[in-house]
């Protein structure tokens, strides 16, 4: 499950939306901006409430790029669950950043874990995704529930959004060049039953580099509505659909692709240097626009976007953030030192995880308030 996907090439220049059940004559809106609405002043700011030191946390798992929401997720009192997949333990701490408790150890008992990789919070209950497609049910205490096996193929990612289930898994054709993006909704609690609400076919296909999470271009509202880029590796635009998948809303704004830096060209080349060299990958000349969604308290749309310092590792690097209200309206943009494609957001708080110190092998999440 989760299973880990090269990332991709640079030829391919046209992104097709696939639009499930949609109606010919649908009328989907457009918001064209020109210009942010707030420009002579400042609209939000982001206040430091505290760190969280998870040093003795290790929340990389089977991916060579850690994806974070796999393994940190919130309860309805905001209390932070952390997986760690190498101990096989779920610490757990308040929202004021201290301390409560770990739980689980390694072992296929009703209370341990066998090289869990995922967690996801439903209501009460925790469900920890390990093995290949296995999954087991704790209450938030660790206190076993129960145990099932995920019935779907090639699955990447399960989130909740209120009460229902989604699941993105990927697709490929025979032989093994071209792949397609699949979100379903799942129906009822054991993954058995599935509706399929969107596809995306994805042009690079499967050989491409594994430097960016295509989940992450992708953002659930609470209510099951979604937003998607319409052609992430050439322009800003994004499309707001239902909660059946139809597309309701497309806005964006002007923007100007730009090459990678030299540092993450460098940082690329050096991480796959063997690869690129035998052909195996081929090098993308720039970033998706969108590396980044989601949407806050007060029902706005924050979109990282371009180069990121997942990219180029460069402490000093600013990233762009630009905020759009639900009807696709540009509010607001700014450059920032402490959003990047590595934070999480959750009840009105930005979890910013820093990447591990290579000096002293420290570790922490930044949380930030936000506060319009």
């Amino acid at each position: 499950m989760f299973k880990k996907i090269k990332h991709f090439t640079a030829g391919f220049m046209l992104i097709s939306i696939i639009f499930v059940s949609c109606k010919s004559n649908d009328v989907i809106k457009k918001a064209s901006n020109s210009s942010p609405k707030y420009t002579d002043k400042k609209y939000v700011d982001l206040e430091k409430l505290y760190s969280l030191d998870v040093t003795r946390i290790s929340m990389f798992g089977k991916e060579s790029i850690p994806d974070f929401e796999k393994v940190i997720d919130f309860d309805k009192n905001n209390n932070i669950y952390i997986l760690d997949g190498f101990e096989s333990t779920i610490s757990i701490f308040n929202e004021d950043g201290e301390f409560v408790k770990t739980f689980g150890r390694a072992g296929q008992g009703p209370d341990e874990f066998l090289r869990p990789y995922a967690l996801v919070i439903r209501k009460n209950k925790m469900y920890v995704f390990h093995g290949f497609s296995d999954y087991k049910v704790v209450n938030l205490e660790g206190e076993f529930v129960s145990a099932g096996r995920i019935q779907i193929e090639n699955p990447l990612k399960c989130k909740i959004s209120g009460d229902d289930f989604y699941v993105f898994r990927a697709q490929l054709d025979q032989t093994f060049t071209k792949m397609e993006f699949i979100l379903l909704r799942i129906e009822g609690d054991d993954f058995a039953k599935s509706t399929e609400i969107f596809k995306y076919d994805y042009p690079p296909g499967f050989k491409r580099l594994d430097y960016d999470i295509v989940w992450n271009w992708l953002l659930i509202s609470d209510n099951g509505e979604f937003y998607f880029p319409e052609d992430n590796l050439n322009k800003y635009s994004i499309i707001k659909f239902d909660k059946e998948g139809q597309p309701e809303l497309i806005f964006n704004r002007k923007y100007s692709k730009k090459e990678y830096s030299k540092e993450a060209k460098d940082r690329f080349y050096s991480l796959y240097e063997r690869q690129i060299k035998k052909g195996d990958m081929e090098y993308p000349q720039s970033p998706p626009v969108v590396r980044k969604m989601f949407q806050d308290h007060k029902k706005n749309i924050w979109v990282i976007l371009g180069e990121t310092y997942e990219d180029n590792m460069n402490p000093d690097y600013e990233n762009t953030v630009d905020i759009f209200n639900e009807r696709g309206e540009w509010l607001y943009s700014f450059k920032s030192q402490y959003l990047s494609r590595n934070c999480l957001y959750n009840d009105g708080r930005i979890y910013r995880v820093l990447p591990v110190n290579l000096d002293t092998f420290d570790q922490y999440i930044e949380v930030y308030k936000i506060k319009y």
